[in-house]
């Protein structure tokens, strides 16, 4: 049986293009929601680094854990105004909470300025750390902050949820 040199060609781009998509495909970096009666809140799943580094005006920054055996959870994270004319937000160390999965543990987020140290490490490509959600925010109806929360906790940490306890209360689920 004799197959014609298109169909082999065809073939063989097929195999090749399905290779190429296959290996290409990766999970993306998925935010999950939570919404309230005024906040729409969302977050990533936290990511466990050794230390934090980022730019703000030209100058680097650096943050490390203060306890041996811990790690820097950040999660990116944004809050949504979606019903009231204007909410004032107040992100401080009782806004958002890390929980740890089966009990093991609640952790409260922290300010990265009072724990940042001047650096000459550069940061990392596109500084994605750079943009903090700490302080007072007026946020009117349709309009969001968006950045990075802090959290110090042990390595290995497994998280159940994060939750939003600003305005109102709002848990972010993350999938088992």
């Amino acid at each position: 049986m004799k197959i014609n040199l298109p169909i082999r060609c065809l073939a063989l781009v097929l195999i090749l293009s399905l290779a190429v998509v296959t290996g290409c495909i990766r999970t993306p970096d998925k935010e999950y929601g939570a919404r309230g009666e005024v906040l729409s809140i969302g977050a990533h799943k936290p990511k466990l680094l050794d230390k934090v580094v980022y730019t703000v005006q030209e100058q680097n920054w650096v943050i490390t854990p203060q306890e041996e055996g811990f790690k820097i959870a950040v999660v990116q994270a944004r809050a949504v105004n979606v019903t009231s004319t204007q909410v004032t937000l107040s992100v401080d160390e009782n806004a958002a909470t890390l929980n740890a999965k089966d009990g093991g543990g609640e952790f409260k987020a922290f300010e990265p300025g009072m724990r940042a140290v001047e650096t000459s490490e550069e940061a990392p490509k596109d500084n994605p750390y750079g943009s903090h959600i700490w302080g007072q925010f007026q946020l009117f109806k349709n309009f969001e902050i968006a950045g990075w929360l802090f959290f110090e906790v042990p390595d290995g940490t497994q998280f159940a949820d994060m939750t939003w306890d600003d305005v109102e209360f709002v848990r972010v689920v993350y999938p088992r």
